[in-house]
Protein backbone atom coordinates (compact mmCIF):
# COMPACT_ATOMS: atom_id res chain seq x y z
CA UNK A 1 0.00 0.00 0.00
CA UNK A 2 2.79 2.50 0.83
CA UNK A 3 4.32 2.02 -2.53
CA UNK A 4 0.91 3.16 -4.31
CA UNK A 5 0.69 5.89 -2.25
CA UNK A 6 3.97 7.01 -2.70
CA UNK A 7 3.48 5.95 -7.06
CA UNK A 8 0.40 8.31 -7.54
CA UNK A 9 -1.08 10.14 -3.74
CA UNK A 10 -3.83 11.17 -5.38
CA UNK A 11 -5.29 8.55 -6.59
CA UNK A 12 -4.96 6.18 -3.72
CA UNK A 13 -6.88 9.38 -1.72
CA UNK A 14 -9.80 9.04 -4.97
CA UNK A 15 -9.47 5.33 -3.56
CA UNK A 16 -10.16 6.29 -0.63
CA UNK A 17 -12.84 8.67 -1.31
CA UNK A 18 -15.03 6.26 -3.26
CA UNK A 19 -14.66 3.70 -0.75
CA UNK A 20 -15.98 5.78 2.24
CA UNK A 21 -18.17 7.76 0.09
CA UNK A 22 -20.54 5.62 -0.67
CA UNK A 23 -20.77 3.95 2.72
CA UNK A 24 -20.94 7.58 3.99
CA UNK A 25 -23.80 8.53 2.02
CA UNK A 26 -25.93 5.60 2.24
CA UNK A 27 -25.68 5.77 5.86
CA UNK A 28 -26.40 10.11 5.65
CA UNK A 29 -28.96 9.56 3.75
CA UNK A 30 -30.32 7.01 5.82
CA UNK A 31 -29.88 8.97 8.48
CA UNK A 32 -31.45 12.62 7.28
CA UNK A 33 -34.50 10.10 6.63
CA UNK A 34 -34.99 8.72 9.98
CA UNK A 35 -34.63 12.73 11.28
CA UNK A 36 -37.41 14.37 9.19
CA UNK A 37 -39.82 11.53 10.18
CA UNK A 38 -38.44 12.07 14.07
CA UNK A 39 -38.87 15.89 13.61
CA UNK A 40 -42.23 15.82 12.19
CA UNK A 41 -43.92 13.09 14.31
CA UNK A 42 -42.98 15.96 17.20
CA UNK A 43 -44.46 18.53 15.69
CA UNK A 44 -47.57 16.24 15.46
CA UNK A 45 -47.46 15.05 19.02
CA UNK A 46 -47.05 18.57 20.15
CA UNK A 47 -50.00 20.19 18.24
CA UNK A 48 -51.98 16.89 19.18
CA UNK A 49 -50.82 17.20 23.06
CA UNK A 50 -51.93 21.31 22.81
CA UNK A 51 -55.21 19.77 20.82
CA UNK A 52 -56.07 17.68 23.50
CA UNK A 53 -55.32 20.64 26.34
CA UNK A 54 -57.96 22.61 24.97
CA UNK A 55 -60.79 19.85 24.87
CA UNK A 56 -60.00 19.59 28.28
CA UNK A 57 -60.03 23.06 29.08
CA UNK A 58 -63.68 23.42 27.30
CA UNK A 59 -64.69 19.99 28.74
CA UNK A 60 -64.73 18.00 25.88
CA UNK A 61 -62.14 15.83 27.31
CA UNK A 62 -62.39 14.09 31.16
CA UNK A 63 -59.58 14.88 33.07
CA UNK A 64 -58.61 11.48 33.35
CA UNK A 65 -58.47 11.06 29.89
CA UNK A 66 -56.33 14.09 29.84
CA UNK A 67 -53.94 12.54 32.43
CA UNK A 68 -53.24 9.50 30.24
CA UNK A 69 -53.21 10.90 26.94
CA UNK A 70 -50.76 13.64 28.12
CA UNK A 71 -48.76 11.58 29.80
CA UNK A 72 -47.87 9.59 26.41
CA UNK A 73 -47.71 12.50 24.28
CA UNK A 74 -45.05 13.66 26.99
CA UNK A 75 -42.92 10.38 27.01
CA UNK A 76 -43.63 10.06 23.14
CA UNK A 77 -41.90 13.72 23.13
CA UNK A 78 -38.74 12.94 25.32
CA UNK A 79 -37.92 9.96 23.32
CA UNK A 80 -38.25 11.47 19.75
CA UNK A 81 -36.21 14.23 21.39
CA UNK A 82 -33.55 12.39 22.11
CA UNK A 83 -33.75 10.19 18.79
CA UNK A 84 -33.19 13.75 17.04
CA UNK A 85 -30.51 15.23 18.60
CA UNK A 86 -28.52 11.35 18.15
CA UNK A 87 -29.31 11.83 14.60
CA UNK A 88 -28.45 15.35 14.39
CA UNK A 89 -24.72 14.54 16.16
CA UNK A 90 -24.53 11.31 14.30
CA UNK A 91 -24.59 13.28 11.31
CA UNK A 92 -22.32 15.97 12.31
CA UNK A 93 -19.83 12.95 12.81
CA UNK A 94 -20.55 11.86 9.37
CA UNK A 95 -18.36 15.20 8.26
CA UNK A 96 -15.12 13.67 10.58
CA UNK A 97 -15.23 11.26 7.86
CA UNK A 98 -12.61 13.54 5.13
CA UNK A 99 -10.51 14.28 8.31
CA UNK A 100 -10.32 10.41 9.26
CA UNK A 101 -9.04 9.64 5.12
CA UNK A 102 -6.67 12.63 5.74
CA UNK A 103 -5.18 10.78 8.70
CA UNK A 104 -4.93 7.80 7.28
CA UNK A 105 -3.03 9.16 4.27
CA UNK A 106 -0.43 10.95 7.26
CA UNK A 107 -0.36 7.57 8.84
CA UNK A 108 0.99 6.03 5.37
CA UNK A 109 2.88 8.09 4.81
CA UNK A 110 5.14 7.60 7.88
CA UNK A 111 5.42 4.00 7.81
CA UNK A 112 6.48 4.85 4.11
CA UNK A 113 10.00 3.88 5.00
CA UNK A 114 9.52 1.76 7.85
CA UNK A 115 11.85 -1.51 7.48
CA UNK A 116 10.64 -3.37 10.39
CA UNK A 117 7.30 -3.95 11.98
CA UNK A 118 6.85 -2.12 14.97
CA UNK A 119 4.39 -1.13 17.87
CA UNK A 120 3.11 2.24 16.45
CA UNK A 121 1.86 0.46 13.64
CA UNK A 122 -0.97 0.04 15.30
CA UNK A 123 -2.01 3.49 14.46
CA UNK A 124 -2.45 2.04 10.87
CA UNK A 125 -3.98 -1.10 10.98
CA UNK A 126 -7.28 -2.36 12.83
CA UNK A 127 -6.77 -6.18 12.69
CA UNK A 128 -5.46 -8.80 10.45
CA UNK A 129 -7.16 -11.81 9.02
CA UNK A 130 -5.42 -14.59 8.35
CA UNK A 131 -6.76 -17.63 6.37
CA UNK A 132 -6.36 -21.00 6.22
CA UNK A 133 -3.23 -21.70 3.54
CA UNK A 134 -4.24 -23.26 0.38
CA UNK A 135 -2.15 -25.99 -2.04
CA UNK A 136 1.19 -27.57 -1.10
CA UNK A 137 4.23 -27.19 -1.82
CA UNK A 138 5.57 -24.50 -4.36
CA UNK A 139 2.27 -23.40 -5.05
CA UNK A 140 1.26 -23.32 -1.34
CA UNK A 141 -0.68 -19.83 -0.84
CA UNK A 142 -2.31 -17.89 2.16
CA UNK A 143 -4.27 -14.77 1.72
CA UNK A 144 -4.13 -11.98 4.09
CA UNK A 145 -6.86 -9.60 4.70
CA UNK A 146 -5.67 -5.83 6.21
CA UNK A 147 -8.25 -4.02 7.82
CA UNK A 148 -7.25 0.01 8.39
CA UNK A 149 -7.80 1.87 11.20
CA UNK A 150 -9.36 4.60 9.62
CA UNK A 151 -10.79 3.30 6.00
CA UNK A 152 -11.43 -0.59 6.66
CA UNK A 153 -10.54 -2.91 3.88
CA UNK A 154 -9.02 -0.77 1.16
CA UNK A 155 -9.10 -2.87 -2.08
CA UNK A 156 -5.81 -1.36 -3.68
CA UNK A 157 -5.93 -2.35 -7.37
CA UNK A 158 -3.61 -4.36 -8.76
CA UNK A 159 -0.97 -2.51 -11.10
CA UNK A 160 2.69 -4.42 -11.22
CA UNK A 161 5.63 -2.03 -11.01
CA UNK A 162 8.14 -4.26 -10.15
CA UNK A 163 8.47 -8.08 -10.99
CA UNK A 164 8.33 -10.45 -8.65
CA UNK A 165 10.90 -10.83 -5.47
CA UNK A 166 12.44 -14.26 -4.92
CA UNK A 167 14.88 -15.19 -1.97
CA UNK A 168 16.23 -18.16 -1.24
CA UNK A 169 15.65 -18.31 3.08
CA UNK A 170 17.90 -20.89 3.65
CA UNK A 171 19.02 -24.30 1.87
CA UNK A 172 15.56 -25.65 0.00
CA UNK A 173 13.10 -23.14 0.98
CA UNK A 174 12.49 -20.30 -1.42
CA UNK A 175 9.85 -17.09 -0.70
CA UNK A 176 8.05 -15.71 -3.55
CA UNK A 177 6.49 -11.91 -3.00
CA UNK A 178 4.05 -11.64 -5.77
CA UNK A 179 3.12 -7.92 -7.01
CA UNK A 180 -0.18 -9.33 -8.57
CA UNK A 181 -2.32 -11.71 -7.25
CA UNK A 182 -1.20 -15.10 -9.33
CA UNK A 183 -4.00 -16.69 -11.26
CA UNK A 184 -4.42 -20.61 -11.64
Amino acid sequence: MAEYLSDDEDAFAELLARKTDKELLTEQKRCEEELQKAMTRNDTVSRLYEKLYEDNAIGKVSDEWFMQLSHKYEVERMALKSKITALRKKLSESGKQQQQRERFILAVRRFMQMDYLTAPLRELIDHIDVFEAEGIGKNRTQRIVIYYRFVGYAEIPAAPRHPHYKADTRQGVAVEYLTEPKTA
